[in-house]
């Protein structure tokens, strides 16, 4: 499900992405313990105006990010951001029907995307997918007290139906072979966690 006005004025604020930059990058940065993996291609899941890939490529030191997103003016908008940068690529997708090859990424990344997703556990198995042996998804997003109250409802649009809890979300990716490594939640509201897919190697 796209954005509505309301939220994709909050999106692109200044003030979003001061929390993005500043609040939010430390504590998703600090889910890695300050061991950063080499990451040579990421996928971030929902680029909103660019502040993930800005994080992914500055912050973890990605070699090449994918933007996808399922609404053509975000792409756009993360598209102009980022003009010139050959470390930067775009591509209009379903986050349950991802167009790539099994095995492609070291990193999928989400910033509050999923909880806009119907069928959230197409999207994780997804994630599955298209990550390497011993790849690394890492997310912050969104739960159903957030998002299913009068408040919430007013003003933004979400699936109302099949919504998550950190601990649903949390066993959903556990049942797909991904191992939690750090893992937080703000109570009820959202939470975060980084995790890895087994490595075949291993």
């Amino acid at each position: 499900m796209k954005l509505n006005q309301n939220e994709k004025a909050v999106v692109t604020s200044k003030g979003r992405a001061w929390i993005q930059s500043t609040f939010e990058a430390r504590l998703l940065q600090s889910l890695f313990d300050n061991e950063l993996p080499k990451l040579e291609r990421t996928l971030e899941i929902g680029c909103g105006s660019g502040n993930g890939m800005q994080f992914l490529k500055h912050r973890l030191d990605a070699q090449q990010v994918v933007a996808m997103d399922l609404d053509e003016e975000m792409l756009v908008l993360s598209a102009a951001r980022w003009s010139g940068a050959d470390w930067a690529f775009f591509t209009e997708a379903n986050a349950s029907q991802m167009p790539f090859g099994e095995g492609v990424f070291d990193l999928v990344a989400e910033f509050a995307v999923l909880h806009h997703v119907p069928d959230w556990q197409s999207a994780l198995a997804e994630v599955a997918r298209v990550l390497k042996p011993g790849g690394y998804f890492l997310y912050w997003d969104l739960y159903r007290f957030a998002i299913c109250n009068p408040i919430s409802r007013r003003l933004f649009e979400h699936p109302m139906e099949n919504r998550f809890s950190h601990s649903e979300f949390t066993a959903e990716l556990g049942k797909l072979g991904l191992v939690c490594l750090q893992s937080r939640q703000f109570p009820a509201i959202a939470g975060m966690g980084l995790f890895k897919k087994a490595d075949v190697t291993a």
